[in-house]
């Protein structure tokens, strides 16, 4: 009977350790400040979900994301300058099979970059000085 309970356990945690396995990873950051700095970084799984907002005079933001040829990578970063002179920056670096990344910056200094490796890639940026 024992055997029978263990077997069952193990072959659950099987599937559970399965469906983990193709899992997705998702991220949120939401900063107010003078000075915002972000780094999210996401690997494996069958999605990487990341988003990125940042209000303050100096804002700097960092995605990376890393999948298989199976993987959907989605980057969102929106930086808003609350200063007359204010700073934003942003990277976006994706390797995966489909991958789509929107930056959109509002400041006195705008600075975007992104890098995508990857059957599908989508990128927007869109800047705005005031």
């Amino acid at each position: 009977m024992r055997i029978t309970y263990f077997i069952a356990t193990v072959a659950a945690l099987g599937v559970l350790t399965a469906a983990d396995a193709q899992a997705g990873n998702s991220a949120s950051v939401l900063q107010f400040g003078t000075t915002n700095t972000s780094f999210i970084s996401q690997s494996g799984g069958t999605s990487n979900n990341a988003t990125t907002l940042q209000f303050g005079a100096t804002n700097s933001a960092t995605t990376l994301q890393i999948g298989s040829l199976l993987t959907v990578n989605t980057s969102v970063i929106g930086q808003g300058g609350t200063t007359a002179t204010a700073s934003n920056t942003a990277i976006a670096g994706q390797v995966g099979g489909s991958n789509t990344s929107l930056i959109g910056q509002i400041g006195a200094n705008n600075a975007a970059g992104v890098g995508q490796l990857g059957i599908l890639n989508g990128s927007t940026i869109l800047q705005q000085a005031p």
